[in-house]
């Protein structure tokens, strides 16, 4: 597969292209990120901009002509457009795309039951529709990376809360998940465009560490950190309260999923899972070489607590 060098970034202000851009220029990508028509973000310095809104196809195509690869790093709500993105994709010449994800394992079997994983599941199958049809013109790769556990400590929307030195233990607190620091997210970017042929038309699963909730706590309480306390709660049940809560929302109209009591719980569900039963432990199809080890957890735990 031939070499990329130009790379489009749609969504490349948010949380997610915070740190893929950054990664990208370093490694010496030509960058284009291209923002929406009313957007007042400001990308950092090195990349060209551009603007087209994803329903206009014409000014889309204009925006991504002559790139090499398109990255998909936007809110999963915008998935909607995935249709429009991928006509201008095609008709822009593009060659690979890296698909809206960077989060949780949607491509385990069970995904579909994790109703917040929805809007990336039909732009999967819609890639894969168009990829069929483009006759080799067009490859794909996903790239997951589970949930990226500094960036959402610092947030106070892990488990781990650093305000109020609380762990909040979902049933045994054995299950095993696969997270991610948030700058591995724009070095798995790198890894994937530096070597596309490797990952053709697949999901690449890429992760700093694979653990429990009681490991995390034997750790803090390893690094002696003081006035931490483990609140336990019921994981029976969840799964039925998160979808009744989810159902909820969708008669009342709700938007915007991401803020939502319902999304948080069906992410929870997601990952904490006794058996497992969502994938969120991929730590047996974790690239070579991405694992950090405990040594490195501990020391960003303690930086971060």
């Amino acid at each position: 597969m031939a070499n990329i060098k130009k790379v489009a970034i749609l969504g490349a202000t948010g949380s997610l292209g915070e740190v893929l851009v950054p990664s990208l220029v370093a490694a010496d990508f030509d960058v284009t990120c291209v923002l929406r028509k009313d957007s007042k973000s400001q990308p950092p310095d090195g990349v060209r901009v551009v603007k087209a809104d994803y329903t206009d196809t014409a000014l889309l195509i204009e925006a991504l002509r002559g790139q090499d690869a398109v990255v998909e790093a936007f809110n999963p709500a915008a998935s909607i457009h995935q249709t429009a993105i991928l006509q201008a994709v095609l008709a822009a010449g593009v060659r690979h795309i890296i698909t809206p994800d960077f989060s949780g394992n949607t491509f385990h079997p069970n995904a579909k039951d994790i109703l917040i994983f929805n809007p990336k599941l039909e732009a999967q199958r819609e890639l894969e529709r168009v990829v069929a049809e483009s006759q080799g013109r067009l490859s794909w790769t996903a790239i997951v990376t589970g949930p990226w556990y500094d960036w959402t400590i610092k947030k106070g929307i892990f488990w781990v809360d650093r305000e109020r030195k609380v762990v909040t233990r979902y049933g045994s607190g054995d299950q095993e998940y696969s997270m991610s620091r948030h700058a591995l997210n724009g070095e798995a970017l790198v890894a994937v465009l530096n070597d596309p042929g490797r990952y053709r038309n697949r999901p690449a699963y890429f992760a700093s560490h694979t653990v429990s909730t009681n490991q995390i706590i034997g750790i803090i309480k390893d690094l002696g950190l003081e006035g931490w306390k483990v609140v336990d709660v019921d994981f029976d049940g969840l799964f039925e309260k998160a979808h009744r809560m989810w159902q909820e929302d969708t008669d009342n109209g709700v938007q915007d999923r991401l803020k939502s009591k319902a999304y948080a719980a069906l992410s929870t569900v997601a990952l904490l899972d006794e058996a497992n039963r969502y994938g969120s432990n991929f730590a047996d199809l974790v690239e070579d070489g991405y694992d950090e080890g405990d040594a490195k957890l501990r020391e960003n735990l303690a930086n971060l607590l």
